[in-house]
């Protein structure tokens, strides 16, 4: 396994950068998963989970691919001035940059959102050869302003201070953008392989909200509940990591 820095130019002329890690196996070409992170997270995702996806993906012989959205990680930009739409200009930019890469098989990439990033991954309705959905939202602006608590704030500056004492704040444009948005009809949109995976005691975000996606989905479609599992599907990650890898193997390889 290889990692290595990378970077591209969103629509706002933001550098936006992610790590590429390649699999020891040589090839000219590698079926391909990119990780989109959750809301105010990074490229390695809550307590380095995407850190493990990438080794665990690689270690199959996939190329993998996360980066840090704007205003996030080592990404240019104002998180304060996101929305929706532009996490999902942001993604669109990034499959741009994953598919222009020589070593990309471009008839294989794969698409693995976590929490919020389940809902840019939808929204964005991408032409890929299969998904996979992570404690998936459908309620987005419900469940993020219960998280902000007191701090939400719609018409002002939503602020939230998370456990490690890292403040997340908010424009209200974050807010009002959600009524350009209709998730269930978009994953409607989506003609590829879609597995959802969500956890029995995610807390955060009720099953109901990935039943509802379900419902909506294309065929082939399938779902795999967590027994015990929370919002980030610990501590069972190592049995999310192989269902994920499983699925991708299915239908990448």
């Amino acid at each position: 396994m290889k990692e290595i820095k990378v970077s591209t130019i969103n629509g706002f002329n933001e550098k936006l950068v992610g790590i590429e890690t390649i699999p020891s196996v040589k090839k000219s070409k590698y079926p391909t998963a990119i990780l989109v992170h959750g809301f105010g997270s990074n490229k390695e995702e809550t307590n380095g989970g995407f850190n493990e996806f990438a080794k665990n993906l690689s270690a199959e012989g996939f190329l993998v691919y996360r980066f840090d959205f704007s205003g996030c990680g080592e990404s240019d930009g104002d998180y304060s001035e996101t929305s929706l739409s532009k996490l999902k200009s942001d993604l669109s930019k990034i499959l741009e940059f994953v598919q222009s890469q020589s070593k990309v098989d471009n008839s294989r990439i794969g698409i693995l959102g976590q929490s919020f990033g389940t809902a840019t991954a939808i929204t964005l309705e991408p032409k890929v050869k299969c998904i996979v959905l992570m404690s998936s939202i459908v309620n987005s602006k419900e469940i993020l302003a219960e998280l902000f608590g007191k701090g939400y704030n719609p018409d002002g500056i939503s602020t939230r201070i998370k456990p490690n004492g890292v403040i997340t704040k908010i424009k209200p444009q974050f807010w009002k953008d959600f009524e350009n948005h209709n998730l269930l009809e978009s994953i409607k949109n989506i003609h590829c392989p879609i597995l959802f995976i969500h956890g029995s005691k995610d807390y955060r975000v009720p099953v109901a909200n990935m039943e509802s996606y379900f419902q909506n989905a294309n065929d082939p479609k399938e779902k795999a509940i967590i027994d015990g599992g929370d919002h980030g599907l610990r501590p069972y990650r190592n049995k999310m990591y192989k269902i994920v890898v499983d699925w991708f193997n299915k239908y990448l390889v």
